[in-house]
């Protein structure tokens, strides 16, 4: 009866716990290689530990091929890489189109997504979508991009508004603005676009006339229902939407410097918010950035922002006739831009009322630009990116990774253009020699695509699969739209 032998007993209890051990063991050390992997260790050739990096790569169109160093790599995009910690040149390559590529610096365990590379067709097919007699004073898209507005040559209430929705096919409507609308003008008037609501319906002009100026609310899809503001709401110096909203206002008046709020659902009832305001931004429901002399030193004015209630002074500024000014929330984080133009400094501030209560008044800027003579402000359509531009000089500032970087493009802006405008979330655009120049936040992959109008911005469909740019015709004074796949046939 071996089971009541005691050493037989003590003998099958030695091999169990061993075997427990063994077993522990074999987990704790299968755990403790993936989580090595995880952050990216391995071993080297040499079966030295070494830590790699992870990276993620993605591609429009796709998939794309993937070349690191040159050398093809086994996957393609839409997918995931670990490198060891080092310099990379990153190549994506795919059938009839330009290459993009970029340098890629990891350090151990770094984790970098590279999910925005564009691919531009190496061959670029333009067709006529209207001829106009003479140049369009005013050309302006909806935020959503399905909605072209153009002013017809020759007449300032007369509309065309092309539907871009089916971007092979757009489909072109007109429309004019009811008689009595605007005021008379005697020697001439013009159109400036002032924003968009967010309905993509509502778009807010300002009809210069006589060397005087009103604010319509033109409405695209019932012209008759459009509204002159300033029948409204007097002669402000300035009427912007509050949270783009169309039917809700700023109202500035310089002179007083008094800023006001007014809603056509109040009629013509206006309700102090600010004094002393000399310039100001505004984002989403009363958040404010302004700039004020009120209580300043002599030749200095404050920052100051405004949000839930809550009024701070960011910082100080010298006195300008022009401020730069801007904010916006990225990933529910709120940023704060103002440039000082005198100096040539950009200050990037990153949730200053949350610096301000933590930290007893004290608030730090994330970044600070040296930039002579900046004049262009302007976030990315994702918000990740600020740019700040003089000419072909750029300062951009990435919210995600909280990087800068600082760059000189080689192609010329072409008056009249002042600055280069966002294509999307992470690429820039501007017009040099009449053609298209499109390249990456950082300044790299440039491409020169078709011909185009430094006069208009270009249009870009739904989901990017055509541009439509303006350009001067064969025979002058013409003026093209065009329409531009951004995909070869086989991928259309």
């Amino acid at each position: 009866m071996d089971y009541l032998d005691p050493k037989r007993k003590l003998r099958d209890h030695l091999v169990l716990m061993i075997g427990y051990v063994l077993v522990t063991l074999v987990i704790a050390i299968a755990t403790l290689v993936l989580v090595y992997q995880a952050y990216g260790f391995g071993l080297s050739k040499n079966d030295t530990v070494i830590q790699s990096g992870l990276v993620f790569l993605s591609s429009q169109p796709n998939p794309a091929n993937i070349y690191i160093n040159g050398v093809l790599n086994a996957n393609k995009t839409n997918t995931q890489l670990f490198l060891p910690s080092g310099v990379y040149t990153v190549t994506l390559t795919r059938n009839g189109y330009r290459p993009w590529q970029r340098t890629i610096t990891f350090d151990a365990g770094a984790v970098e997504h590279f999910d925005y590379p564009v691919l531009f067709p190496i061959k670029l097919v333009t067709s006529r979508v209207h001829t106009y007699s003479t140049a369009p004073p005013l050309v302006t898209q909806s935020p959503s991009r399905q909605w072209l507005l153009v002013e017809r040559p020759g007449s300032i209430t007369n509309f065309d508004l092309y539907n871009l929705k089916n971007s092979a096919k757009p489909v072109m409507t007109q429309f004019s603005l009811p008689s009595g609308l605007l005021s008379k003008a005697i020697s001439s008037e013009s159109w400036k676009i002032d924003g968009w609501a967010d309905d993509n319906q509502h778009v807010l002009l300002t009809h210069i006339y006589d060397g005087k100026r009103e604010y319509i609310m033109v409405d695209t899809a019932n012209p008759s229902q459009s509204v002159n503001l300033s029948n409204t709401y007097g002669s402000p110096t300035e009427l912007t939407l509050i949270n783009k909203k169309y039917n809700d206002y700023y109202i500035y008046n310089a002179a007083s410097q008094t800023l006001e709020t007014a809603s056509l659902s109040s009629g013509n009832t206006l309700t102090p918010f600010l004094q002393g305001v000399l310039a100001y931004k505004s984002y989403g429901n009363h958040t404010v950035l302004y700039v004020t002399a009120s209580g300043a030193p002599k030749g200095e004015v404050f920052l100051k922002l405004i949000s839930n209630g809550q009024t701070i002074t960011v910082r100080t500024l010298p006195a300008s006739p022009t401020y730069l000014l801007n904010l916006t929330t990225y990933n529910g984080t709120p940023y704060v831009v103002a440039g000082d133009v005198a100096s040539g400094q950009v200050y990037i501030y990153q949730d200053p009322i949350s610096q301000y209560n933590n930290q007893q008044g004290t608030i730090i800027p994330s970044q600070i630009f040296n930039l002579h003579n900046p004049n262009f402000l302007k976030f990315s359509g994702n918000a990740q990116f600020i740019v700040a531009e003089s000419g072909t000089h750029f300062a951009v500032y990435n919210f995600e990774n909280q990087k800068a970087y600082t760059y000189t493009m080689h192609f010329p802006l072409q008056a009249p253009q002042v600055s280069a405008s966002w294509m999307d979330g992470d690429r820039l655009t501007y017009v040099s020699g009449g053609k298209l120049i499109v390249f990456d936040y950082d300044g790299t992959n440039e491409q020169t695509l078709m011909p185009a109008s430094s006069s208009y911005l270009p249009f870009f469909a739904t989901n990017y699969d055509y541009v439509f740019t303006l350009a001067a015709g064969k025979t002058a004074p013409t003026v093209m739209l065009d329409r531009t796949p951004l995909l070869t046939p086989a991928d259309l």
